[in-house]
């Protein structure tokens, strides 16, 4: 799976280290050779063009049904539909682009485009899911009944290894890695949502062994998660 970003503002420059720190493809492109600069030695392909210029969504690899592009333009709406317009015209199978409001929205579903989404819809729904689904730090929905989520260490796993807690087995939760050790980056200050992200280890072994303060990053069935959180009282 691969993503192009197209609008490096303060979204596209989240998205963008954010897919990159997961481990996928990232090409991004922007007209300002700012942005661009920036996170060239953060993601696969950084390029400098104006998206609103056919010639130069010719010169991507965007008809692939493993790419997904996403036209994070935001504040100026008539660049983002006529990028957005160009796209369709160009075959692009997976394209989402963000809606600043309503009527923006309507315009460019009339436009033909159907994955749309809202900065400010996303923010509100992580936030409130942090309320929601208690105990569970971080959840971010894959499809209609499973999530990625980030999980307290249950206080009694800690110095037991992970092959003796029966994660899988028990529970039916796949433990991805685990977040260890102190914060990579403190806060901008700019975002009200934004949390510090404390690094990960590498693909954890069945022999390793849990440490206080360990953060899990597990994935399963919503109501699995639901039901680990509950049973350990996270």
């Amino acid at each position: 799976m691969k993503f192009v970003i197209i609008g490096i503002g303060q979204f596209g420059r989240a998205l963008a280290l954010y897919l990159a720190d997961l481990g996928f493809e990232v090409t991004i492109l922007d007209e300002r050779e700012a942005p661009i600069a920036e996170l060239k030695d953060n993601v696969s392909y950084a390029l400098v063009g104006d998206a609103t210029d056919m010639r130069v969504l010719r010169q991507l690899d965007l008809v692939d049904e493993q790419t997904y592009v996403i036209v994070a333009v935001g504040e100026q709406y008539e660049r983002n539909m006529l990028i957005s317009a160009q796209l369709r015209e160009l075959g692009v199978t997976n394209l989402l682009s963000r809606a600043v409001n309503e009527l923006h929205g309507k315009v460019l579903k009339l436009i033909g485009v159907t994955e749309l989404f809202r900065v400010e819809d996303v923010a509100a729904r992580q936030l409130a899911s942090r309320f929601v689904n208690e105990g569970l730090m971080r959840q971010r929905r894959m499809d209609a009944t499973h999530s990625l989520a980030d999980v307290r260490l249950p206080e009694d796993w800690v110095g037991r290894k992970l092959m003796d807690v029966g994660l899988r087995s028990e529970y039916h939760l796949n433990l991805l890695t685990v977040r260890r050790g102190q914060a990579w980056a403190e806060p901008s200050g700019d975002d009200v949502l934004e949390q510090q992200e404390q690094p990960v280890i590498d693909m954890p072994e069945a022999s390793m062994v849990f440490q206080k303060e360990d953060v899990l990053v597990l994935f399963g069935k919503d109501t699995d998660l639901q039901a680990f959180v509950n049973k350990f009282d996270l």
